[in-house]
């Protein structure tokens, strides 16, 4: 994760991911601000890497979205063989 007080930078870099899955990539993550100012980091784990599901998740951040909040929330996960492991 890297932050910064303007789109193009320069960016300071934290060091670490805000997130992480131990045995699968995590991919394509996305910001979801509610119209409540609550902010989550929805994204993907990228199972089908690994020949394994494909998983949809979702987690509440801080305000600032610098930091997880919350739980992590399982959305969907692909379920049909012809679905191939993908979402």
């Amino acid at each position: 994760m890297a932050t910064s007080d303007k789109p193009t930078g320069p960016y300071i870099d934290k060091g670490a991911p805000l997130l992480r899955n131990a045995t699968e990539g995590v991919i394509d993550a996305t910001i979801y601000k509610f119209a409540n100012g609550t902010v989550y980091l929805i994204y993907k784990v990228d199972g089908n890497a690994h020949g394994k599901p494909t998983e949809i998740h979702a987690v509440q951040l801080t305000a600032d979205g610098k930091s997880l909040s919350g739980s992590n929330h399982l959305l969907f996960r692909d379920t049909l063989s012809w679905e191939h492991g993908i979402v």
